[in-house]
């Protein structure tokens, strides 16, 4: 790894909640263009370790150097419910960036062109269905101009049949070389995108390395077990 390329890197992280221990000292770093994804139990620390990423949490102990801005796609899609689908993108970039908003507004519209969604400007989210908000909410990321863009579970709240959409526009991401760290239960979408692949159980990385390492030949028996579970 060239320190050139570090976007970020954690160091010793832990996170405490009252009596539990949610991150147990870990040590987390994402090169510029990476893809790593995060699998693991429920339970394990996986969206807290993002959320340490983001300033969402602050962890306990630990030191976190991070070159850029991040941008999360939450589980939930956190759209703002009164504001129109490309109100949704725009917001931010206005407000917190102080960009125009002429430009802003010109982008928004490219990104749901690129999103699948350019017919849903005008309408508001309760007007479309969750595989759409999820990726309305991946738009209104991207807006920000990320460095790193981080997902939590990005399609564990939608039905089966409409998680492929979502996913589509991720692997789109990945072509481009989108330098993204993402959470998921999709086990054959992280074996298809990622560089790297982080296990991890109560609050530890266990085990990391390529797709193929991680799937086709797990260390421990933590993992299998997950493995088994899950495929």
């Amino acid at each position: 790894m060239t320190e050139d390329k570090t976007i970020l890197k954690m160091t010793n992280i832990v996170k405490e909640y009252e009596n539990v221990k949610a991150l147990g000292g870990v040590d987390f770093s994402i090169n510029k263009g990476e893809i790593v994804t995060i699998i693991g139990p429920s339970g394990s620390g996986k969206s807290t370790l993002l959320r340490c990423i983001n300033g969402l949490s602050t962890p306990t102990s630990g030191k976190i150097d991070l070159r850029g801005r991040t941008s999360m796609v939450f589980q939930h899609f956190n759209l703002f419910p009164h504001m129109t689908c490309l109100e949704n993108i725009t917001y931010a970039p206005v407000k917190v960036l102080k960009r125009p908003k002429a430009d802003v507004i010109a982008e928004a519209k490219e990104l749901l062109e690129m999103v699948g969604l350019a017919d849903k400007a005008n309408v508001y989210p309760a007007q479309v269905s969750g595989g759409q908000k999820q990726r309305i909410a991946i738009a209104r990321s991207l807006a920000m101009k990320p460095d790193l863009m981080l997902f939590d579970e990005p399609t564990s709240a939608l039905d089966p049949e409409i998680t492929g959409s979502v996913l589509e526009v991720m692997k789109k991401l990945a072509g481009e070389h989108m330098t993204m760290a993402l959470v998921t239960h999709e086990m054959k979408f992280a074996r298809d995108v990622s560089d790297r692949v982080l296990f991890m159980a109560e609050g530890r990385i266990l085990e990391e390395g390529s797709p193929e390492e991680i799937f086709d030949m797990p260390k421990t028996k933590r993992l299998k077990d997950f493995l088994n579970s899950m495929l």
